[in-house]
């Protein structure tokens, strides 16, 4: 069995915290739903009996107490008896045969004592209380039948209830509640043991040891309620904590390449929807803000968005390599918002991906490229099942890999990280995307800008 981390665990129920709040809504209106048209009110009536003595002495003597307290559970016996019950019904004209009325029979001794409790459940609190009176009468008239003794008399007379007794709303409100909360982590425990994503940014680094290039905190919420989805977040948002956090993968990179040459920076992933282009075009930005002449090249020629991103058209590599007319590569490289970014979009999709990204067309244009700036950065597909990025990982100076926090499989990240090593990519590392957001929000530092 998997050891599990309970604190990882616990972080894990307060982002689930939403999830465990439905399950105790929903248990808590199923059964309140089901106490107030479902649930059909029992009333209780009660009445109780004692045994007295036969002696006409008025000393009772421990033999006397000895016989009653003996005889206490023959007498339990003899009220739920077919006779007792049957007379009941027949002289009340009960609609129940003997078994139903026992069923709502119920008859208990106190303790060591003499007296014994005789309960009725009905649906009909005025029936409940008749019915209880009458089974003691007839259960006082069979014991003198049968012993021809009068040792029994009615303590406390059966009363009409004035309220259900299977209903307590307040109790049961807290059981609801409580058995939904108890279900709702039982759900989020269930998918924390069998979720294989990865969960952490440590988990990344033991299980997967690779360097960790960067980190970037989870803004898909705040994007959506501010509309910037499919934006440039950092041209956006200069001053965020998003920012840094770009930032701090760009100077990572930068320390990387000590003694190394560094012009071309591939970044892929191991599944689609890591965020792999969303780092991509923000990383690209991030070079040209730094004063270095950029360009992004969508190298993903099957599902590439770099173009809807920056909203550029779609007409770019998949068409010049198809071409191959490598004099009009300036007629494919399109001007970005971001001063120093230029961009190569994706193009039409093409039936063969894989062989146009292999031939020696792409490859001279990578070389082309690197001769005019800075930094080429390559946005691929993911390495699963695509050998698109393991062919160009062979033309390029660092490889980055793109995980998301609660969405990459580790053993997919391993996997990854496993194929480009067999083709000798030279991986730089890793960035940890959506990681969840601490207290303190998400978009701006605890840092003035002046």
């Amino acid at each position: 069995m998997e050891e599990i981390d309970f604190k990882e665990f616990l972080d894990y129920l307060i982002k689930e915290l939403g999830v465990i709040l439905l399950f105790a809504v929903i248990t808590l209106s199923i059964g309140t739903f089901y106490n107030l048209y479902m649930k059909i009110p029992m009333y209780k009536s009660t009445t109780s009996i004692i045994l007295v003595s036969e002696n006409n002495n008025s000393t009772i003597t421990q033999t006397d107490i000895n016989i009653n307290q003996n005889l206490v559970d023959t007498y339990a016996e003899i009220i739920k008896s077919k006779v007792v019950l049957n007379k009941t019904i027949n002289h009340l004209n009960l609609d129940y045969d003997f078994q139903e009325l026992a069923k709502n029979v119920s008859v208990s001794a106190v303790g060591d004592t003499e007296i014994i409790n005789i309960e009725v459940l009905d649906k009909d609190a005025k029936l409940s209380q008749k019915i209880a009176s009458q089974i003691a009468v007839n259960f006082m008239d069979k014991v003198k039948d049968i012993y021809n003794m009068k040792n029994v008399n009615i303590l406390d007379h059966a009363e009409v209830p004035v309220k259900a007794d299977n209903i307590h709303f307040i109790r049961e409100t807290i059981i609801y509640l409580v058995l939904g909360i108890t279900l709702g982590m039982f759900y989020a425990f269930l998918r924390f043991y069998f979720d294989r994503s990865i969960k952490n940014i440590s988990e990344v680094e033991t299980k997967v040891n690779l360097p960790i290039m960067g980190s970037v905190r989870d803004c898909t919420k705040t994007m959506r309620k501010e509309n910037k989805e499919d934006k440039l977040l950092i041209s956006l948002m200069p001053k965020s904590n998003f920012a840094e956090d770009v930032k701090t993968i760009r100077t990572n990179l930068d320390f990387s390449k000590v003694d190394q040459n560094m012009k071309t920076i591939l970044i892929t992933s191991s599944i689609p929807g890591e965020g792999k282009s969303f780092i991509s075009a923000n990383l690209a930005a991030s070079f040209a803000q730094n004063n270095k002449k950029v360009i992004l090249i969508d190298c993903d020629l099957r599902k590439g968005v770099v173009h809807k991103r920056l909203k550029l058209k779609n007409i770019g590599l998949s068409n010049l390599i198809a071409k191959g007319d490598l004099s009009k590569l300036d007629e494919y490289i399109q001007r970005s918002e971001v001063k120093n970014l230029d961009v190569i979009t994706r193009g039409v999709v093409p039936p063969n991906p894989s062989e146009l990204l292999s031939s020696k067309a792409f490859k001279s244009i990578i070389k082309l490229l690197e001769g005019y700036y800075d930094y080429v950065i390559l946005d691929c597909p993911p390495v699963t099942n695509l050998p698109d990025s393991l062919i160009m990982s062979t033309l390029v100076d660092k490889a980055l890999i793109v995980s998301s926090i609660g969405y990459t499989p580790l053993s997919l990240l391993q996997n990854t990280k496993k194929s480009l090593e067999n083709v000798h990519a030279p991986i730089a590392g890793v960035v940890v995307n959506k990681v969840p957001i601490k207290k303190g929000g998400y978009y701006y530092s605890a840092y003035k800008y002046e």
